[in-house]
């Protein structure tokens, strides 16, 4: 039943990630149940399986954001099995999503202005540590991809396949391809336009000296490959993250997201179309002021 509804998601056009991600989920509770995928499941088994990930006798709590992800996959697997007669009664019919608390928006992690002129600062002193790596090379390649991640959120995935004919300058627009294969146009900013070309100018030049860059259709590659994986990136991204705060290609999309609400006065709608939430209830979840955004304001009381 399991392997039918990989099937069912693959044919559906949903990401390679997508679908694991989904099947560690599923697999997850069916192993903590101890049942298979088509054993009779109640709501009460459900929320019993919520109370031991909230309160689990060994080991951390997992965060809301986690817990939530587990029963979109358990909603969108018994959903399917219903429509194909599987099973008749769908169990998550009455199980809702856990409301987000102020504690668990602190794990929607972004970079304030300082943080990233610091993170560009650092870029261009960070010494290299791979031999044979062309540090000019390295340096205008992943600028380039942090510029991309924060000034059109892109996601990993969507940044790894850019290729070539992705961007148009006449038009100054990105062609992204996103999860279930849903293509969204972004605008490109003058400050990511300059940094594409500068990118792409040097690029054109290693493809006269590196045949694997010359035969890429892609925007980014690897010292040895035409294609900069999506491990690659992250780990790139990673390296170069400061003391006491590690750094995610997603911190860049959560940074764009919010950069963006501030610069639309919360246009939630806007923000949701650029970044590629299929629903605005995910785009919504940055309109909650972070931690320090209430401390600034607690600072800003008039003083006597």
């Amino acid at each position: 039943m399991l392997n039918e509804y990989v099937t069912y998601l693959q044919e559906k056009g949903a990401s390679p990630n997508t679908i694991i991600s989904y099947t560690n989920d599923l697999n997850i509770f069916f192993n903590d149940l101890h049942i298979r995928p088509g054993d009779y499941v109640t709501s009460a088994d459900i929320r019993k399986w919520i109370q031991q990930m909230l309160h689990p006798i060994e080991g951390k709590p997992l965060a809301t954001s986690t817990i939530n992800r587990r029963l979109n996959a358990l909603r969108n697997f018994y959903r399917w099995a219903v429509k194909e007669g599987y099973i008749e009664q769908n169990p998550m019919n009455s199980i809702s999503d856990l409301k987000t608390v102020d504690e668990d928006q602190e794990t929607i992690m972004w970079l304030t202005e300082e943080e990233f002129e610091d993170l560009l600062h650092r870029m261009r002193k960070m010494p290299i540590r791979s031999r044979g790596v062309d540090s000019e090379e390295k340096y205008r390649r992943d600028r380039a991809i942090v510029y991309l991640f924060v000034y059109a959120g892109l996601r990993v995935e969507e940044l790894s396949n850019l290729k070539l004919t992705d961007i148009d300058f006449e038009m100054r627009r990105l062609r992204i391809v996103g999860k279930g294969m849903k293509v969204r146009t972004v605008p490109i900013s003058n400050i990511l336009f300059a940094e594409l070309q500068d990118w792409l100018s040097f690029r054109a030049k290693m493809a006269t000296k590196k045949p694997h860059v010359a035969t890429s259709p892609y925007v980014f590659y690897s010292q040895r490959s035409p294609k900069f994986s999506v491990r690659g990136i992250q780990r790139m991204v990673e390296s170069y993250s400061p003391p006491g705060k590690k750094l995610t290609p997603h911190m860049f999309r959560h940074t764009f997201c919010k950069w963006m609400l501030k610069a639309t006065n919360n246009d939630i709608e806007k923000v949701r179309r650029l970044a590629g939430h299929s629903h605005i209830a995910t785009t919504s979840r940055y309109l909650k002021d972070s931690y320090s955004d209430l401390a600034d304001a607690v600072e800003a009381l008039p003083k006597f």
